[in-house]
């Protein structure tokens, strides 16, 4: 528990030290084309230097659709990147698995234009949402359902075990304006998951749900379906953990 209270107090302090160590980093993008990525084209592409993805009203997207990373799959990992969201949602996969039609399955670290869900820690096409920016989660199987949860139709996936160590309000307060470049650090180490943006942590989660916990998979950025957006990221670099 005194580990915890730590971990929870230092979440709303810079990490500047951490955010400066870049040795043992590898490039997944080149700025020049999508070389080791899969996606759909008309959504997806290069536009000067930036991995670029839109949207528009005249072709709007049904559902999510995701450009995945296939030169290599990622178990424990510190991944690093900037993005800059206008207009909708987004978000980066990761120990994901490709389904059919561009579409991607497995955790996820969410990214938008407004302060409200950036920094989540959410299983996409999964157990869906499980620690909101400001919340430390611990994740373990839903078990036998109760006859009220039975009844419901959403019945739940997991069991959560919240900590909220911040408010909306404070795990925000860094972010002037949310759809300027801001940068997003994803560390993967075992079943604990901590996602930090500029510097601050957001969420972190540990998985003991066996049944459900992803040890490996595939990379990818998500372009949510709804109103038109542009998504742009750039310094996409990762270093495997040991």
């Amino acid at each position: 528990m005194k580990i915890l209270r730590v971990l929870l107090c230092s979440s709303l302090v810079s990490l500047s030290a951490f955010a400066a160590d870049e040795a043992g980093f590898k490039a997944l993008f080149n700025g020049r084309d999508l070389s080791g990525w899969e996606g759909r084209s008309d959504v997806f592409s290069v536009k000067d230097g930036l991995l670029h993805a839109e949207t528009t009203a005249a072709a709007p997207l049904k559902k999510n659709t995701f450009l995945a990373y296939t030169a290599q799959q990622f178990g424990d990992f510190e991944l690093r990147f900037d993005f800059r969201v206008v207009g909708g949602n987004s978000g980066m996969q990761y120990r994901s698995e490709r389904l059919p039609e561009d579409v991607m399955k497995g955790y996820q670290s969410d990214f938008e234009n407004q302060n409200r869900y950036t920094g989540m820690f959410f299983e996409e096409n999964g157990r869906m949402f499980m620690a909101y920016p400001g919340e430390y989660v611990t994740v373990k199987p839903v078990g036998a359902l109760t006859p009220e949860e039975a009844a419901k139709k959403n019945k739940p996936r997991a069991r959560l075990d919240k900590v909220k160590f911040a408010t909306t309000a404070e795990v925000f307060s860094h972010v002037k304006d949310p759809t300027d470049w801001h940068s997003m650090t994803i560390i993967a180490r075992g079943n604990t998951f901590t996602h930090i943006l500029d510097g601050r942590v957001m969420a972190v989660a540990i998985d003991e749900d066996a049944t459900n916990f992803r040890r490996s998979g595939f990379l990818g950025v998500q372009v949510h379906s709804g109103p038109p957006m542009t998504v742009d990221l750039k310094n996409i670099r990762i270093r495997e953990l040991k």
